[in-house]
């Protein structure tokens, strides 16, 4: 049975019933703009999906929507969440490339924690640099897809795709205290 492990782009209508079946608290991703979904899939099975949008916002910790790629959507089948970190790894390494290919080249990938909901911890481990923290309120409705709702704090993580990029933010990040103010 070949291959045993593979992670591929796949068709969108499968990738949102997966996050359906699997419970993802967010759902199927219904952005009207660009995206891509990957699948992970073990002997011939899909056990985790992570879907590519661009930014809902036109500005993302401090990069142009058109700079960005945003990690929409990961989750994995319930009977399998330890693989949750390797399609993380796996998505960063190759959507930011699959994006260029489909709509412009990026800069930084980027993803959205929801601070209520969870610690982070998969980005941290995974060596994405915590960019940005956002605080909870109420939006909208900003578009006719968009209704008004009320939203938890979020924590904004970026990938740099230039390794370089990446050390520079994580030292110029160092420097600066959660009130914002530069360290001497």
């Amino acid at each position: 049975m070949f291959p045993l492990v593979s992670f591929d782009l796949i068709d969108d209508v499968t990738a949102n019933l997966k996050l359906e079946e699997w419970g993802h608290w967010l759902g199927r991703c219904l952005r009207p703009f660009g995206r891509q979904s990957f699948g992970l899939y073990v002997e011939q099975e899909l056990l985790a999906v992570a879907v590519s949008a661009s930014t809902v916002n036109e500005n993302c910790a401090g990069y142009r929507r058109q700079e960005c790629v945003e990690l929409a959507r990961l989750c994995a089948a319930p009977a399998h969440r330890d693989l949750t970190r390797p399609a993380l790894r796996l998505w960063r390494k190759v959507a930011p490339k699959a994006w260029a290919r489909a709509y412009w080249p990026v800069r930084v990938a980027v993803s959205y924690q929801n601070a209520v909901r969870h610690t982070g911890d998969i980005y941290r481990m995974d060596g994405w640099v915590r960019a940005k923290e956002v605080r909870g309120g109420k939006t909208g409705p900003n578009a006719s897809w968009s209704p008004s709702k009320e939203y938890d704090p979020k924590v904004i993580w970026v990938w740099p795709i230039d390794e370089k990029e990446r050390e520079d933010l994580r030292a110029k990040l160092k420097s600066v205290t959660q009130d914002g103010t530069v360290k001497k």
